[in-house]
């Protein structure tokens, strides 16, 4: 069993470094409801890229808001445009709680309109790559949802007992919402995980991936990015004033192939760029700041 937590802008600017090797993964909070930037969530890229740089396998949620099969699409949109060019290792879910009241005020939707937006959402991310999966509490599972037509994707289930009392399937449960652990100011969620996704994607891709999504680097700084993939990909650097590249070379391991990123000299107005690798058909972006 595995051990993980789920956060976002509420828990503030969370110190990761102290987090590590205190938790097995994290899900992010990458925003809520319509595709709306305002509606982004404000730790969202530096929580991804911390993760990232640190080593901690990441997954990601979307709090939904969807009264609707159109909001869940401009939903499913939100979540893509935010993941565009990352590559989690656990799965991207939709919150389906109503914690603030907000559709049971609007008089509330049917269990077959909720079942429906779970699983546009979930199509729509699967259609595009990701393991999807779905959040909701035992009530919402055994009352609210019509779990038989959402079997196919993972179920992330909140139950605060002392166990669980819910019968049915479920990959993850969010057990407590009154966690402590250091770099977290107050509260946070905590979690425990039945399947090692992150073995799961590793394992079972046959396509692109890359080690790291994001990386800070200070000027004259190298780093060196593994791409997972079988043909030699082709690298395509933006903003070349901020990064040079290496042509990819194998890696001596076997893992795939290996591209060297040094930092150069940031000039006042440009400190980001990044790289886009593509081998197989699939394209995939690793950004990159520079200090």
């Amino acid at each position: 069993m595995l051990n993980g937590i789920d956060v976002s802008s509420a828990n503030g600017c969370v110190d990761w470094d102290k987090l590590k090797g205190k938790i097995d993964f994290a899900i992010l909070r990458c925003g809520y409801g319509s595709d709306r930037a305002d509606q982004d969530d404000k730790q969202w890229a530096r929580n991804v890229a911390e993760c990232s740089r640190l080593g901690i396998p990441w997954g990601a949620y979307l709090y939904s808001y969807a009264m609707s099969t159109a909001e869940a699409e401009s939903e499913a949109a939100h979540a893509l445009r935010l993941l565009r060019g990352l590559t989690p290792a656990y799965p991207v879910y939709i919150d389906m709680e109503d914690a603030d009241g907000y559709k049971a005020k609007r008089g509330g939707i049917s269990r077959q309109l909720a079942t429906d937006i779970c699983r546009i959402f979930c199509e729509r991310l699967t259609a595009a790559g990701y393991t999807a999966g779905f959040y909701a509490n035992k009530d919402w599972a055994v009352n609210r949802l019509d779990m038989a037509q959402l079997s196919k994707w993972t179920f992330w289930l909140a139950q605060y007992n002392d166990r669980v009392t819910y019968t049915g399937k479920y990959d993850m449960c969010q057990y407590s919402s009154s966690g402590s652990l250091p770099g977290i100011v107050g509260r946070v969620d905590l979690n425990y995980c039945l399947r090692d996704f992150s073995l799961a994607a590793a394992s079972n891709s046959s396509g692109l991936r890359l080690d790291t999504s994001s990386k800070n680097m200070n000027s004259g700084e190298k780093y060196t990015v593994l791409a997972h993939c079988q043909e030699r990909p082709a690298v395509t650097i933006v903003g070349r004033d901020v990064i040079a590249v290496s042509e990819p070379r194998l890696d001596s391991k076997g893992r795939g192939w290996l591209i060297d990123v040094e930092g150069l000299p940031p000039e006042p107005a440009v400190r980001h760029g990044h790289i886009m690798v593509t081998s197989g058909g699939q394209t995939v972006q690793c950004n990159f700041n520079v200090r």
